[in-house]
């Protein structure tokens, strides 16, 4: 009998930390929906570049740039020449990039005042064997999780992501890589990372 008490205490506790962990820890599937806006942008590449309080979309090869609103990512003038003096590597990475056994972790800069860390999860096509590519996974400062999965019907490929300001995000993704047939089609868009998480 006492044995069996001691069983049963262990598998209690084990049921509560399980029951823990999944209280404290979220899932939530992105939609275009959710961003506060998204733009298409056909026929040309290039990344997104921050131009005081807007953004501008191009590349230097042909020096031609899109200055696109951050409030309601209208199209506000092609600059052209234009270019840009400093280029910089993938707005996604703060110097922190870590591989695994079939995906890479990215650390994405964050107000330390609100968020512990967030982290970019990137699955390796060989080793999806689902939908969801890319997952954005966010830590409060109390200890509990919030995962944003994005589904691969959706962002076709995820090619940046950044912090702006004040818990929202930049984002360019776009379809499979271009031929004579079918030109780029590029999306821009920006999320309120903190309205989809008090909203959920």
């Amino acid at each position: 009998m006492k044995n069996k008490l001691i069983i049963l205490i262990i598998l209690s506790s084990v049921i509560i930390s399980c029951n823990t962990t999944f209280l404290n820890h979220k899932d939530y599937e992105c939609k275009l929906a959710d961003f506060s806006w998204y733009k298409k942008i056909e026929g040309q590449v290039g990344e997104i570049y921050v131009k005081g309080s807007n953004f501008i979309y191009g590349r230097n090869w042909d020096s031609t740039f899109i200055e696109i609103s951050s409030k309601t990512g209208g199209f506000l003038d092609t600059l052209h020449p234009y270019t840009i003096e400093k280029e910089r590597e993938c707005l996604l990475l703060d110097s922190t990039k870590e591989y695994k056994n079939g995906y890479k972790l990215y650390t994405i800069p964050a107000d330390n005042q609100t968020y512990a860390k967030i982290t970019f999860k990137e699955v390796d096509r060989q080793y999806r064997g689902d939908e969801e590519t890319y997952y954005l996974i966010v830590q409060s400062l109390t200890g509990h999780e919030f995962t944003i999965l994005f589904n691969r019907k959706q962002f076709t490929d995820i090619q940046d992501i950044t912090y702006f300001k004040e818990g929202k995000y930049i984002m360019t993704y776009n379809t499979e890589a271009a031929d004579d047939e079918n030109k780029y089609l590029n999306h821009v868009g920006l999320f309120d990372l903190d309205k989809i998480i008090k909203k959920e």
